[in-house]
């Protein structure tokens, strides 16, 4: 049986239980039912193409944050190499849909500009940490260089949970009447924190090579 550790376990459940929130919120009862929706439908005119990438974006990510915790469990990676493989391809192409939808979708940001820069910046750095993390592991054949590149790029997917923590928090504080003003902070502070934490947990880590083998590269 493959144990999780207990911060992986926390990181699981939000990740599976924000999913869900997803899944229940987009198509059980539809996009054109959230609030979050109407009101920017109220707030500017949306195109066609606007829902188009919304579900786009929807369902890559729920992918990506539902499987993307897998690849964390170093039993499950000894154990098989073709799952966790087969599981990085499923995440990364699910990354590569949503971060290009969510390009589009950051100069529809709710709060306007300082929001559009946040969730854009968040997108081009999802694809970056990808490209970053595959490149690593196909070309250069570094698995160390691979894992931090991965941690980096599931810290910004996990963007996604950290939002719909501090949305309702944010609510309860400070009121909806100030929505847009809060949210402005929150499309910088899904993200940045978690990729400082990110790299404290990386400086934190102990890596699994001996120190008399601990070349970057794989034969």
């Amino acid at each position: 049986m493959i144990k999780i550790n207990t911060r992986l376990g926390v990181v699981a459940f939000l990740a599976i239980g924000v999913s869900l929130y997803f899944a229940i919120q987009y198509f059980w009862f539809g996009a054109d039912k959230a609030e979050f929706v109407l009101n920017k439908w109220n707030e500017m005119q949306l195109l066609d193409l606007w829902y188009v990438m919304l579900y786009i974006h929807i369902i890559t990510a729920i992918v990506a944050i539902s499987i993307g915790w897998l690849q964390f469990i170093s039993k499950l990676r000894a154990k098989s190499n073709q799952i966790h493989t087969l599981i990085g391809k499923i995440y990364s192409g699910s990354i590569v849909l949503s971060g290009l939808s969510g390009i589009y979708l950051s100069f529809y940001a709710t709060g306007g500009l300082i929001s559009s820069i946040g969730f854009f910046l968040l997108s081009i750095s999802w694809l970056y940490t990808l490209i970053q993390g595959i490149r690593a592991i196909a070309v250069n054949k570094d698995r160390i260089g691979h894992q931090k590149w991965m941690t980096r790029n599931y810290a910004l997917t996990f963007a996604a949970v950290t939002l719909r923590i501090y949305l309702p928090v944010s609510m309860l504080i400070f009121g909806i009447e100030h929505f847009n003003e809060y949210y402005r902070v929150i499309s910088w502070l899904c993200w940045v924190p978690n990729l400082i934490v990110a790299e404290l947990i990386l400086k934190r880590q102990k890596t699994s090579v001996p120190p008399s083998n601990q070349s970057t590269r794989v034969s």
